[in-house]
């Protein structure tokens, strides 16, 4: 169940995107122009990790970590200042992540890989929607708006 509602929330981040991010001709540009579609492209990574099942191989759990890896570099470099912690958590809880796949044995199996990345991608895909909340969200919740 708790999958299930993870990449539902991931899947509504990316099916929202940042939308209401253009230029109104605004002298300073909005650094969520490009940090928000990177985040999305992050979460999608993430989703992808998320989708894979005991079936799928252990090399195929590894990879769509590295995958995500990447993709959160690609947030990082278009981060600037304004993500602060709430980037750095995103990049503690992805590098738990990257280090329990790290300690895979080479005799794992996928159930296993699932098993073991499992609480390290809840954690990473929670620090994603807090992230997009804090940041990308122009249409806050009801029980955030006043």
């Amino acid at each position: 169940m708790k999958r299930v509602i993870a990449a539902l929330a991931i899947g509504a981040l990316i099916l929202a995107g940042c939308g209401g991010s253009g230029s109104g001709g605004s002298a300073t540009p909005d650094p969520t122009v490009a940090f928000c579609p990177a985040l999305d492209a992050y979460g999608k990574s993430l989703a992808a990790l998320e989708a894979l099942t005991p079936s799928s191989t252990v090399e195929e759990y590894t990879k769509a970590v590295a995958t995500a890896k990447a993709a959160l570099a690609g947030v990082v470099a278009v981060a600037g200042p304004f993500a602060g912690v709430q980037l750095n958590s995103l990049s503690t809880a992805q590098q738990q992540l990257e280090a329990a796949a790290n300690e895979l044995g080479s005799n794992a199996t996928p159930a296993q890989a699932e098993e073991a990345l499992q609480p390290y991608l809840t954690e990473v895909e929670q620090e994603v929607v807090l992230t997009y909340n804090a940041i990308c969200n122009v249409n806050p919740t009801p029980s955030s708006a006043s």
